[in-house]
């Protein structure tokens, strides 16, 4: 296992982190004491055996699930109850069918309390920048899922939170529009200065995407490897292909393997 000392004070730090959820009259252990750090302007990617409890992880960091034990600090203090400092991105775009995009970019402000016409100039300086210029006034059903994508990053970047959560956001796309937005995600990253975490499955994106790669174990799940990626930035999608990036994806690989071959099938993630 390779790990990576713990900065003086992390973006994001957990420390002990136990869950269990009640299931079918029984507890579920989900989580068995994660230790989980992020730096400021970090991006950190997450991989485990389906239902292992990556999302849950993500869920506890949000302030949308409350641990049964450990500690959570965010921007160096204990954060009791985080719901509200984070911006969180999952997988479905979650756009609603009858807002257009710029509407539907401006939501989070809304509920902030940011007036419309201030929202909504906010989100119209970004549309270039985010691949939507000329959709603004589009809807959601007009458009393809990588635009769909954008556009609730977008509506995400836009809270102005400094951490940034994202669950397997571009995991319903096809092979190409994917690689596509995992080069315009970094680029966009390299710009805005967030501390980004990423939850996913696929493990060339959290080594192509990150800074270091936290491998779970099956159910209740702990940490198993932390894996610094050393592969100098900007990166292109063509280093997929070389080294080191091959020997790092096939430790990655082996690790997630012998846990997924354990792992027993459960309702959460």
């Amino acid at each position: 296992m390779l790990a990576s000392q713990t900065p003086p004070q992390p973006k994001i730090a957990l420390q002990g982190m136990r869950k269990e959820f009640s299931f079918r009259g029984r507890l579920l252990p989900v989580l068995d004491g994660v230790d989980f750090y992020a730096a400021e302007g970090e991006f950190v990617s997450i991989i485990g055996p389906s239902g292992c409890g990556k999302s849950t992880l993500l869920n506890i960091i949000a302030g949308l699930e409350e641990p049964n034990e450990g500690s959570l600090r965010l921007n160096g203090e204990e954060s009791r109850r985080p719901l509200g400092q984070v911006g969180y991105m999952h997988q479905k775009d979650l756009l609603m069918p009858w807002r257009s995009v710029l509407d539907n970019a401006v939501l989070g402000l809304e509920v902030q309390g940011t007036p419309r016409a201030a929202a909504r100039r906010q989100a119209l300086a970004l549309m270039e920048r985010f691949g939507l210029r000329g959709f603004e006034n589009e809807y959601p059903h007009t458009l393809s899922g990588g635009m769909r994508q954008r556009a609730a990053f977008l509506r995400t970047i836009l809270t102005r939170r400094d951490i940034v959560l994202l669950d397997e956001p571009f995991g319903a796309l096809d092979a190409l529009t994917r690689a596509q937005m995992q080069e315009w995600l970094l680029d966009l990253w390299a710009t805005l200065g967030k501390t980004i975490v990423l939850v996913t499955h696929d493990v060339e994106e959290a080594l192509f995407l990150a800074d270091r790669v936290y491998v779970l174990t099956r159910r209740p799940a702990r940490v198993k490897m932390v894996l610094p990626v050393e592969i100098p930035r900007p990166r292109r999608y063509q280093v997929v292909t070389q080294e080191p990036f091959i020997s790092l994806k096939a430790r990655l690989l082996a690790a997630i393997r012998q846990e997924s071959e354990a792992a027993q099938e459960g309702p959460w993630r």
